[in-house]
C-alpha cells in the first residue's frame, strides 16, 4: 500500500504548481483570525501545565473541561467503525487527564484526503490536527490554510519534537518562512538496488559471487555494486533463460533507483548531485551529462532484451511478474525488512543485492517531507494542538493507542516484544491496525509490528540505515510554484510526452539523443527557463535565510 501510494502522489508532483494555484496567488495573507502565520510574529511560551490543568493564551483546560481536537489522519486500510470508536475512547482515556485533551478521530481515505482538507480549510470547519503532503503544502499555505508553527519550536513541547526528529529534520517542513509540519518519523534515505529471484540466483552462482544468501542481507553494509555491473547478471539470466524479463520495469517513473538528482519538488530545475553535491545551481536535469548517461544505459539494456519490452505502458506491477515467474528481478528501494515484505507479495523466495551511484544514498527535503503533521488555521487553540502533536512524537502511549488499537483486543505482546494480532485476526479480518506510523508521528516511539521477520531492534535498525546518507544541500528549501500553474501544467504535459520511453529505455539506443533533444526542446517551449530562473531565486532567497 505504501508504494501504491508512493507511485500516486510521485506521479502527481510534477503538477503540484497546477494545485497550488487552487488556493490563490502568493500576494495574499497567509492566515486568518483562527491562527495562520499571523502568530509568526509574537512570541509564545505554549502551552503550559501544572498538573492539574493547561493554560494556553486562549484559555485553560482540566480533565473535567479539557480541549476538544479533531484529529484526521490518512486511513489505508478499512477499519472496522466500533473497533475505532472503542480506541477512540482509550485514547481519550489517556490523553484528557494526561493533557487535558479530548481527540475526535477524523479518518479520511486517501482518494478523499486532498479535496476534502481543501473544503474544511476553505470552509473554515473545525480541524486541528492534520496531515499535509508536500504536494498540496504551497496550496494550503498560501489559501492561508496552515497555521505557523515557528513560534511554538522553542516551548517544551517543541524541544520534545526537536527531541525526535533532531534539528534539521524538525525544521525541514518550511515554505516561505512558514513552517507548516513535521514529517514521519522512518527511513528517508535513497539507497536502492535488484530484488530477484532466489532459485535463479542460486542456480547460476550469483547467490555464492555476491554473497546473496548471508543473514539480514537486506541491512546495508556501506557497499554497494554500480548499476553498470549488473549487466553481467542480465546477460547470465537472459542466457540461462531466453524467455524470460532479467529486469522488470513499468510505467511508473523510477530514475531515482539510477542515479541521484534533488529535483526540488517537482524535478523542473533541479540539482544534478552526481555531478557536484555541493552546488546550488538550479539546472535543467534532463540535458545534464548523467541524465543522458542513464536513459543510454537504460536504453541498451532494452536494445538487449534486459528489460521488459512493454514497460512504457505497463501497468501490472512487480508482484504480478514475479508471482507469474515472468521476471527475474525488479529495481527497488531497499531498507532492513524488505525482504520479509518483498517475499509476501511475490510468493517466493528472493535476494536482493545494493546498486547505487555510489557507496553512500542521499537525502532530499522530499523524502524526509513526504508527509507532514500541521495545524490548521480552523484550530480554536493552535497551542493545545501543537501539544497533542507533540505527543504523537514523544508519548508512545499515544502512538500505540492510535496505530494499533487496545492491547489484548487488537494486538497482542509477543515474548520478544514486539507485537502482533490478536488470535483469530489477521491481515485479512481485523477490526483496527493502522500501521500509518510512516506517515505521521513517531515510529521510532512505538512498538514493532512483527510480519515474522522484524524482531524488538528494527527500529534501530531503520535509524542505523539513514546514517548512511548525504544531505543535499537544498535540504529543508521547498520551491512555492503557485505564481506558475500555467507552466508548469504545460511543462508536465511535455515530460509526460517523453518521459515513459525514455525512463524505461524503450526509446532504443538509436534515438537517445534525438528524443531527449525532442524532451528539452518542449520543456523550454513550455516555459522552463522561466521556473528555473524562480525556483533559482527562491533557493538563493532560502539559502541566505539559512546563513543568517
Amino acid at each position: 500500500m505504501k508504494k501504491k501510494l508512493v507511485c500516486l502522489l510521485l506521479s502527481a508532483v510534477l503538477a503540484v504548481g497546477t494545485l497550488a494555484g487552487c488556493g490563490g496567488g502568493s500576494g495574499e495573507e497567509t492566515g486568518s483570525e483562527g491562527g495562520g502565520s499571523e502568530a509568526g510574529t509574537e512570541e509564545s511560551a505554549g502551552a503550559v501545565s501544572d498538573g492539574e490543568s493547561t493554560t494556553t493564551a486562549v484559555g485553560t483546560y482540566t480533565a473535567d473541561d479539557p480541549y476538544h481536537l479533531v484529529f484526521s489522519f490518512v486511513e489505508f486500510y478499512e477499519q472496522d467503525e466500533n473497533a475505532r470508536a472503542a480506541v477512540q475512547d482509550a485514547l481519550n482515556a489517556y490523553t484528557i487527564p494526561e493533557y487535558h485533551i479530548e481527540v475526535e478521530f477524523l479518518p479520511l481515505s486517501f482518494a478523499d484526503y486532498q479535496t476534502t482538507t481543501q473544503l474544511m480549510l476553505s470552509g473554515g470547519d473545525k480541524l486541528d490536527v492534520f496531515p499535509i503532503s508536500f504536494a498540496y503544502a504551497a496550496s494550503w499555505i498560501n489559501m492561508g490554510g496552515v497555521y505557523d508553527m515557528s513560534p511554538l519550536m522553542d516551548t517544551e513541547d517543541g524541544k520534545k519534537i526537536v527531541e525526535a526528529l533532531g534539528e534539521a529534520n524538525a525544521n525541514v517542513g518550511n515554505m516561505n518562512g512558514v513552517l507548516y509540519g513535521f514529517p514521519a518519523n522512518k527511513e528517508s534515505i535513497e539507497l536502492g538496488g535488484l530484488c530477484m529471484r532466489a532459485d535463479i540466483c542460486d542456480e547460476l552462482g550469483l547467490t555464492e559471487k555476491y554473497g546473496l544468501d548471508a543473514e539480514n542481507s537486506d541491512e546495508y553494509t556501506g557497499k554497494s555494486l554500480r548499476w553498470d555491473e549488473a549487466e553481467e547478471i542480465f546477460a547470465a539470466v537472459k542466457e540461462a533463460y531466453p524467455s524470460m524479463t532479467p529486469m522488470y520495469l513499468s510505467n511508473s517513473d523510477q530514475l531515482s533507483r539510477f542515479c541521484f538528482f534533488d529535483p526540488l519538488v517537482d524535478s523542473l530545475g533541479g540539482l544534478d548531485l552526481e555531478a557536484d553535491r555541493d552546488s546550488l545551481q538550479v539546472v535543467n536535469l534532463f540535458e545534464t551529462d548523467t541524465y543522458k548517461e542513464v536513459v543510454t544505459m537504460l536504453a541498451d539494456w532494452y536494445d538487449k532484451g534486459y528489460i521488459y519490452q512493454d514497460a512504457a505502458t505497463d501497468t501490472q506491477g512487480t508482484a504480478t511478474m514475479m508471482k507469474a515467474g515472468n521476471t527475474f528481478s525488479y529495481a527497488t528501494a531497499i531498507k532492513p525488512g524488505f525482504l520479509a515484505e518483498a517475499e509476501s507479495a511475490n510468493g517466493c523466495d528472493c535476494y536482493v543485492l545494493y546498486l547505487n551511484s555510489s557507496d553512500d544514498g542521499g537525502i532530499a527535503t522530499h523524502n524526509v517531507s513526504f508527509f507532514n503533521t500541521g495545524i490548521s488555521s480552523n484550530s480554536d487553540d493552535p497551542e493545545m494542538a501543537f501539544k497533542f502533536i507533540a505527543a504523537l512524537y514523544s508519548d508512545a502511549n499515544v502512538m500505540n493507542l492510535w496505530q494499533y488499537g487496545i492491547e489484548g483486543t487488537n494486538y497482542q505482546i509477543l515474548e520478544d516484544g514486539t507485537i502482533y494480532y490478536v488470535d483469530g485476526e489477521n491481515d485479512g479480518n481485523f477490526a483496527y491496525h493502522q500501521n500509518s506510523g510512516w506517515c505521521m508521528g513517531n515510529q521510532f516511539n512505538s512498538y514493532v509490528w512483527n510480519d515474522g521477520n522484524r524482531d524488538g531492534d528494527y527500529w534501530n535498525k531503520l535509524q542505523k540505515h539513514n546514517d548512511w546518507a548525504f544531505y543535499s544541500p537544498a535540504f529543508g528549501f521547498m520551491w512555492d510554484s503557485s505564481e506558475y500553474a500555467t507552466q508548469v501544467t504545460a511543462l508536465t504535459n511535455a515530460y509526460e510526452t517523453y518521459r515513459a520511453a525514455l525512463h524505461t529505455g524503450s526509446v532504443g539506443s538509436a534515438n537517445v539523443e534525438s528524443t531527449i533533444q525532442a524532451l528539452n526542446d518542449a520543456l523550454y517551449a513550455a516555459g522552463l527557463q522561466d521556473v528555473i530562473d524562480a525556483k533559482q531565486a527562491q533557493l538563493d532567497a532560502w539559502a541566505a535565510s539559512q546563513g543568517e
